[in-house]
């Protein structure tokens, strides 16, 4: 009798897993399929990258030269575009956090703000606004749990 209902519980509690898997892979169904290096884009001049959804989203020239303009020789051949923003859940309050050593080095002068590390930088909903203002198609918001 016990375990019939241990059994109900489990399998209540794995479709709610499911659920949750399912709405979180929905929220970012307008991730890039694949991310390419500035370079390339740059060398092949196609600026457009697929979503997962199927989408095709093209990035501005004015962004691609905002991103020459701040991003060393090295840092080109190595940023990959879109850049992604991904939720923190470490904070109670909402922050958003970029990772990778070339991405946050250009997120951090596109904002003038400093790192919490070389390879991560936190950003607050202003921050968030700002660089999505600055770079709206060559950034991308994700939410991971």
């Amino acid at each position: 009798m016990i375990y019939a209902h241990v059994c109900i519980i489990l399998d209540s509690v794995i479709r709610m897993v499911m659920d949750v898997e399912h709405l979180l892979a929905g929220m970012n169904a307008h991730a890039p399929a694949a991310r390419r290096g500035l370079s390339e884009i740059i060398a092949s001049g196609d600026r457009t990258y697929r979503t997962r959804n199927g989408h095709v989203c093209e990035i501005t020239r004015e962004e691609i030269d905002k991103l020459c303009g701040v991003c060393t020789e090295l840092e080109k051949a190595s940023l990959r575009l879109p850049i992604s923003i991904m939720t923190d859940t470490s904070f109670t309050e909402s922050v958003w956090k970029v990772e990778g050593r070339t991405e946050v080095s250009v997120v951090s002068k596109l904002l003038s703000k400093r790192p919490v590390r070389d390879n991560l930088i936190h950003l607050y909903h202003p921050h968030l606004r700002e660089l999505t203002k600055i770079l709206p198609n060559a950034t991308i918001v994700l939410f991971v749990p």
